[in-house]
């Protein structure tokens, strides 16, 4: 296994230390369990870990709530949860675990997606009962983000075909409540999840450590984790500064969404000054933590390590990453460092949402053959990655007049969310390539113009019902291309005004019973992980919502894990 001394590491993750007794370290602190990044996995785990009566210090290396904070608040739930039944949304158990199993495929087992299933409402339950606000505002249609007074919508693919056919469709995106002039962007949301189950473990005896980066895990002669080192600020005007700096470059990763034009220039500012910030954290003191549970890697995934991007996933690397500069990799080689199998490495998670406006989704879209490739209603994770890494990256949606001037109206008010309705028109009015004909517009774009034509005249006879869609799209959802002067707007990774936005899906192999991490001969005793540190229900395919689940899900797993463990 690579390790710190390998060209390909791209981490600061220090070798494990091993000791042949506990006795020989000077912790700084004993606790039961050691939570390793305090996002939504990281505090659903704290929490049940202090419900079953541990003790529990968590850690994370900035000011907590990760990626979980960072985005739109939603959590993915069926089954029937009260919010489902409050608004009329039929759904059980047996339909929704039919539905993931088309998204999840075989990267977990069939038992483990069951249980996240039939654990999938009372999750719901236990929200609630720690002052989470859900709310059963009902959004019915095919949308990427709901507008801001809808906290339920289909966040998913099952109001099409073939998943339709398959699982009777249920909305499951249930948002967490903000105030509507706040929800009126899709990111910076995600403390209407986090924030209540966080007071709610500090008010059961949560320890926090914020600001402190875990560098090193101590093992015993055994080959079981017993602790871990980190990192942490002594002298307070050195945090004090270090703080400001950090201010600043959040404050520019929270002005626009990254569908903005100028988006990924504010974003390499902010990582300036990430990087000058961490520059001043040398000279931090150490620490050591007996862990005598466990310790639990929560830390995200790697989408914000660039070296590590392009090591294990090079197609991705000029997409725009979603998360926060805490998705580094840190937890997945902390569990490496242990004799944790790292998998799916190469799996990401690409975001092309064309819909709304739903006249978007309306059109076809062509790779650079000038042929269909997928059904334009799905859901905008399964139409990146199909574009990524079926089609090189490269795409075209195609409209016609009356088309494009629909989907400017469909943008109007507030019908969407400010980022969609700015998208929307640099789509149509700025970014799309115009021609009278459609020979005409494939030369523009690098297609065949004949090709070109030969797809718009098949997808016309969709349209007008002469003629049944090889990817199930109905006559209802397309539309007519017919008259000029017809538009193409790129829809491909090159797309710099409309970014792709990804992030990373793959992570350590874990019992999927206990959330322990596995090695080559079996769990590495001691360590578990949660969240997108590890292989869960959201490392295939993702859908809205689904990794905050996962991460929920597989904290609370390890949490009741560990204290059934009697060591």
């Amino acid at each position: 296994m690579a390790g710190p001394e390998s060209s390909t590491w791209f981490s600061d993750i220090e070798t494990a230390h091993i000791v042949s007794k506990a006795g020989d370290v000077d912790w700084t602190f004993e606790t039961d369990v050691a939570v390793v990044g305090l996002g939504g996995a990281g505090v659903a785990c704290a929490l049940q870990s202090l419900e079953e009566g541990l003790s529990v210090i968590a850690l994370d290396r900035f000011e907590g709530g990760g990626a979980t904070v960072a985005s739109g608040g939603v959590i993915y739930a069926g089954g029937g949860t009260s919010i489902q039944k409050a608004a009329g949304v039929e759904d059980d158990v047996d339909n929704m675990f039919n539905y993931l199993k088309m998204e999840t495929g075989n990267i977990i087992k069939d038992e483990t997606l069951r249980d996240f299933c039939e654990q999938s409402a009372p999750t719901i339950e236990w929200m609630i009962s720690h002052g989470t606000d859900l709310r059963p505002t009902l959004y019915p249609h095919k949308t990427s983000f709901p507008a801001p007074q809808f906290f339920l919508y289909h966040s998913d693919n099952s109001l099409i075909s073939p998943y339709r056919d398959k699982a009777k469709p249920a909305a499951r995106g249930h948002r967490g409540y903000v105030p509507f002039e706040q929800g009126k962007k899709a990111m910076g949301l995600g403390n209407a999840l986090f924030n209540p189950l966080l007071v709610s473990a500090k008010k059961l005896g949560l320890e926090v450590q914020i600001n402190t980066e875990v560098k090193q895990l101590v093992m015993d002669e055994k080959g079981g984790v017993i602790g871990l080192k980190a990192l942490r600020f002594s002298d307070a005007k050195k945090l004090e500064a270090y703080l400001k700096i950090r201010k600043k470059a959040k404050k520019l990763l929270s002005r626009v969404a990254p569908a903005i034009p100028g988006a990924g220039l504010l974003l390499k500012k902010a990582r300036r000054l990430q990087a000058e910030a961490q520059d001043m954290a040398d000279g931090r003191e150490e620490i050591f933590i007996r862990a005598r549970k466990g310790v639990v890697l929560s830390a995200g995934g790697f989408i914000f390590n660039k070296p590590m991007l392009n090591h294990y996933a090079p197609k991705y690397v000029g997409a725009y990453p979603l998360g926060t500069d805490g998705d580094s990799g840190a937890g997945i080689r902390l569990g490496q460092t242990a004799g944790g199998i790292a998998d799916n490495m190469d799996r990401v998670t690409a975001w092309r949402f064309i819909n709304p406006p739903l006249s978007f989704a309306r059109g076809p879209i062509v790779n650079m053959q000038g042929k269909r490739f997928i059904n334009e209603m799905s859901y905008g994770a399964t139409m990146g990655i199909e574009i990524i890494e079926n089609q090189n990256g490269e795409a075209w949606l195609i409209l016609d007049k009356p088309l494009a001037m629909q989907a400017l109206d469909d943008v109007k008010g507030d019908k969407v969310l400010n980022f969609q309705r700015i998208l929307a028109k640099i789509a149509v009015r700025i970014t799309a390539k115009k021609a009278k004909t459609l020979e005409a517009l494939g030369n523009k774009i690098g297609i065949s113009g004949d090709a070109l034509k030969s797809a718009i005249a098949d997808y016309n006879a969709i349209s007008t019902g002469d003629a049944s869609d090889p990817f199930l799209k109905t006559q209802g959802d397309a539309a007519t291309i017919l008259n000029p002067p017809f538009y193409a707007i790129n829809v491909g990774l090159s797309a710099k005004l409309l970014p792709c936005s990804t992030l990373t899906l793959g992570g350590l192999k874990v019992d999927e019973k206990t959330g322990a991490v596995m090695g080559e001969h079996g769990v590495v005793p001691g360590l578990y992980a949660a969240g997108r540190n590890a292989i869960g229900v959201a490392s295939w395919l993702y859908v809205s919502g689904l990794s905050i689940a996962d991460g929920v899900y597989s904290g609370r797993r390890a949490a009741r894990a560990m204290a059934s463990h009697n060591s």
